[in-house]
């Protein structure tokens, strides 16, 4: 019995893991057209079919828990990476997931790159728009590790020591700075309220471990009334939290809440004062 046992275990076929290949596949078709598109050398498009090729690339690298989200990627690619409309929000979505799952120099320099040629409001309502179709639950995790990567600490330090970003450090910081202010504002509705933040602990809890979702509804309260003082004591609380990079995070995420609330009452004053068929001076 032991005898029959032993040789049936040789010869009993392994268990393939056929998902990893799959996607392989897919993959090497899909980077084997975006290379025939950018050998056709079209200036607008060249930027997001790099970013695509990018984040393609690193397929080997994904982790065995993230194969389920990186092939929601790749189908999204599948469907609309041939359209030229809609190779900026492949872009976007592909920089999202690079940035949730990899975190790499080339992650930060390609979001640079993208809110420069889209504008950062653009670039945040596609990643917002199509990054959802990539989440796993409503919590928006993916969301909120790419969020985190675009305002991790240290990262001026890291892109000044990398030869490709090292002249274009600071504004490829100033960038992701801003491009994680427009997108933790996207969907937001300035009727939500959620219990105040009272305390350190509490602030320094939620910078932590907080998802998008949460920081959003407090973003809604910050808003609704730039110049609060609730607004006001979050920034204390940073400040008081001992955390430089969250004090400085938070307090600049406001300055760019209150600069939009500008921007906002003074667009809106100058079409109370100028109506549709007069010309502003």
């Amino acid at each position: 019995m032991s005898t029959t046992r032993s040789v049936t275990s040789c010869i009993a076929p392994p268990v393939v893991e056929l998902r990893p290949r799959s996607l392989a596949r897919r993959t090497a078709t899909l980077r084997e057209s975006v290379h025939v598109r950018r050998a056709a050398d079209v200036p607008h498009e060249e930027l997001f079919l790099a970013v695509v090729d990018g984040a393609l690339g690193r397929t080997r690298r994904v982790r065995p828990e993230d194969l389920g989200v990186w092939a929601r990627l790749v189908a999204l690619l599948e469907e609309h990476a041939d359209l030229s409309h809609t190779l900026p929000a492949c872009a976007a979505s592909a920089n999202l997931l690079g940035l949730a799952l990899f975190g790499d120099i080339e992650d930060h320099a390609a979001l640079g790159g993208l809110a420069d040629e889209l504008g950062h409001e653009r670039l945040a309502r596609l990643q917002h728009r199509y990054g959802t179709a990539l989440e796993t639950d409503s919590r928006l995790p993916l969301t909120t590790a790419a969020l985190r990567r675009m305002l991790v600490p240290g990262l001026e330090v890291r892109l000044a020591a990398h030869p490709r970003t090292a002249r274009r450090s600071e504004a490829i910081d100033h960038a992701c700075l801003r491009a994680a202010h427009a997108l933790l504002v996207q969907g937001v509705d300035r009727a939500w309220t959620v219990p105040t933040l009272d305390s350190v602990e509490e602030l320094a809890d939620i910078a932590a471990h907080g998802t998008i979702a949460e920081w959003r509804h407090h973003v809604a309260m910050v808003i609704a009334d730039p110049w609060s003082p609730y607004t006001t004591r979050i920034v204390e609380l940073a400040r008081l939290s001992g955390k430089r990079h969250v004090a400085i995070v938070i307090a600049t995420i406001i300055d760019l809440c209150r600069e939009q609330a500008l921007a906002v009452d003074h667009r809106t004053r100058r079409r109370s004062r100028y109506p549709s068929g007069r010309a502003a001076p």
